[in-house]
């Protein structure tokens, strides 16, 4: 019973991301697909992980920035590293947005 409880949950969260990703795409005219959008978000994540770990807060579970136990006081490399490929390809998706726009009339 209670596999199919979670098999259950999984679905309904699989099908309100979907309908949530219709929704935008929708109402954005297509744009949620563009290098832009994505730029957009890999840049905030690159600055969310490199700003953690240089402070030594672990990015770990429940609300960000709430926990006192996720500090731990040293500068965590393994965040760095994720918010520096977070920043490669955000520079990626920037340098390919931008050229997108150049390039439409």
């Amino acid at each position: 019973m209670e596999r199919i409880v979670a098999i259950l949950a999984l679905a309904a969260l699989l099908a309100f991301v979907a309908a949530w990703h219709w929704f935008v795409y929708r109402r954005s005219h297509g744009r949620s697909l563009s290098p832009l959008w994505g730029a957009f978000t890999a840049t905030a994540v690159a600055i969310l992980f490199v700003v953690a770990g240089a402070l030594g807060y672990r990015l770990e579970r429940g609300v960000p920035f709430t926990i006192t136990a996720a500090w731990s006081g040293t500068v965590l490399s393994s965040e760095i590293w994720v918010g520096i490929g977070a920043g490669l390809i955000a520079i990626y998706l920037w340098n390919r947005g931008l050229r997108s726009l150049r390039r439409s009339p």
